[in-house]
């Protein structure tokens, strides 16, 4: 029984400090809470489901400040169908993949991919601050491209996803930065994560004895993260935004060496 208390306390709060952060900077909660599941002693393709049923309620709390702030974000309609139509069957895709083929190779290479990303933003001044009013068609079909590979890692990976999204919805449909990060709150941490977590929950086994401790924990974290994005200055979001990108990336490249 003490036991048990232990490890929902470190595990409320490690879900807690992941969506916080992770609903500032468009992504990330995985590199805390997915390991930490392992650490506590659930199998992979449990902890996987697991993560994936909690990371619904980050998505969750983000919406729910959405709606509360009226006007302050507007959702962009060609991105969210993609997300759905694209994005969702990518993911369905991944999190069959997952279970029988290791993912490590991708894991380096996603994780190199978004160093690059963020240290782009940080030497790029105006990264994430100015939105594309009209969309061309090439860039367009380069999203969906995007979002789909970006589906398979949602789907297959514990980690990453949200951060790609976000990195994709600014420099490929060319959103700004905090409406990028509230389409990837919205869409990936809500929706595709409820996809994966239906699909791998099919597959294998999910901890529900741990997942309303995860729950508040997910949703008072991505509340509270919300409101400080809808608060905080653009240029101060971009320095939280490119040093989770960064630090994920180190993480995704170690975790797949060691894998």
């Amino acid at each position: 029984m003490l036991e048990e208390v232990i490890n929902q306390t470190i595990l409320f709060i490690g879900t807690f400090t992941a969506t916080l952060f992770a609903s500032v900077s468009g992504g990330g909660a995985g590199f805390i809470q997915f390991p930490l599941l392992i650490l506590l002693g659930l199998p992979f393709g449990t902890a996987l489901g697991t993560h994936k049923v909690a990371v619904v309620f980050l998505g969750i709390g983000a919406i729910s400040k959405k709606f509360k702030t009226k006007n302050y974000f507007t959702f962009d309609k060609g991105v969210a169908l993609a997300m759905l139509l694209v994005g969702c069957p990518a993911v369905v895709l991944g999190s069959v993949i997952i279970l029988t083929v290791p993912a490590n190779i991708a894991q380096i290479g996603l994780g190199f991919i978004i160093i690059g990303f963020g240290c782009y933003s940080f030497i790029k001044k105006e990264f994430g601050c100015n939105r594309i009013e009209n969309r061309s068609l090439t860039r367009t079909i380069l999203g969906c491209v995007c979002l789909f590979v970006i589906g398979l890692f949602s789907g297959s990976l514990s980690s990453g996803a949200g951060l790609f999204a976000t990195i994709a919805l600014i420099g490929v449909f060319g959103l700004d930065l905090k409406t990028a990060i509230m389409h990837t709150m919205i869409f990936v941490a809500t929706i595709w994560n409820a996809v994966g977590a239906f699909t791998v929950g099919a597959l294998t086994t999910i901890c529900w004895q741990w997942i309303p401790c995860m729950i508040i924990a997910a949703f008072s974290g991505s509340f509270l993260g919300t409101t400080l994005l809808v608060n905080m200055p653009v240029k101060k979001v971009k320095v939280i935004f490119s040093s989770v990108a960064i630090l994920s990336g180190v993480i995704l490249i170690w975790e797949g060496f060691a894998n």
